[in-house]
């Protein structure tokens, strides 16, 4: 006898259970929530890559900055040292005992002194120098008078001792007159400017009568010039006793 046995249809594979051994049954939300996980993750490589890549392009300006940057300081720099050496004074003359005996600009008196110049706390040898002052004016005048003195300022000797210097410059500062007790009696007024050195005038004025010993006190800045630019090294004070007694009548 042949047995018939029913027909598998296939919807009743389909419809059939499925069992998983050793672990829970898979539920639609679970495979859910693990593709928006995946999603999640995958959207935030994305994001991650598109920072990166963004970063990595704004490399390639910055690369160039410091070097136009560089370029410019540069620059700066060469600028600045040509206007620097521009404006550097002229280096002034030595002149010699001739102004120190000159009738026209030592009649009232004079005086010479030597000065080493050291710079950057005595660390750099400038030079040696020697400077002078020269005093002219009225050896006699009237009390309440306002009277002038003119004091010029020069270098009477240098020698350089250092190879980045080539010459040294003054400016005054100032200039005053003083009786032998201290007393001031004459200030500057103005300065200038000459070939040989630098005059400072002097308005003086005595209030009594008499014979009056006096001097005068100047203050002048020394400026080295360099082969690129100049800097100040040095202040001098000088004190000049005038070689007669002032007669105010």
């Amino acid at each position: 006898m042949t047995s018939e046995q029913p027909e598998t249809r296939a919807e009743d594979v389909l419809d059939a259970p499925e069992e998983t051994i050793g672990s829970e049954p898979t539920t639609a939300p679970s495979t859910d929530a693990g593709t928006v996980q995946a999603d999640t993750t995958s959207a935030q490589g994305e994001e991650w890559m598109e920072e990166y890549e963004a970063e990595k392009k704004t490399k390639k300006p910055r690369g160039k900055i410091p070097h136009l940057l560089g370029i410019s300081i540069a620059v700066a720099i060469v600028l600045m040292l040509v206007i620097w050496t521009l404006l550097s004074p002229h280096v002034l003359p030595t002149s010699g005992e001739t102004y120190l005996r000159s009738p026209t600009y030592a009649n009232l008196g004079n005086y010479s002194g030597d000065l080493d110049i050291r710079w950057l706390l005595n660390a750099v040898h400038v030079a040696d120098t020697t400077w002078g002052v020269s005093i002219a004016g009225s050896p006699q005048v009237s009390s309440g008078d306002v009277v002038t003195f003119n004091v010029l300022i020069t270098k009477v000797n240098e020698e350089m001792k250092n190879p980045w210097f080539v010459g040294t410059s003054i400016k005054v500062k100032d200039a005053a007159m003083f009786t032998e007790d201290g007393t001031q009696v004459g200030t500057m007024v103005g300065r200038s400017s000459e070939r040989f050195g630098t005059i400072a005038e002097i308005e003086a004025t005595f209030d009594s009568p008499g014979n009056y010993t006096c001097y005068v006190y100047t203050e002048i800045t020394i400026y080295g010039k360099m082969l690129v630019g100049y800097v100040p090294v040095k202040v001098l004070r000088m004190t000049a006793y005038l070689d007669a007694d002032m007669i105010v009548t």
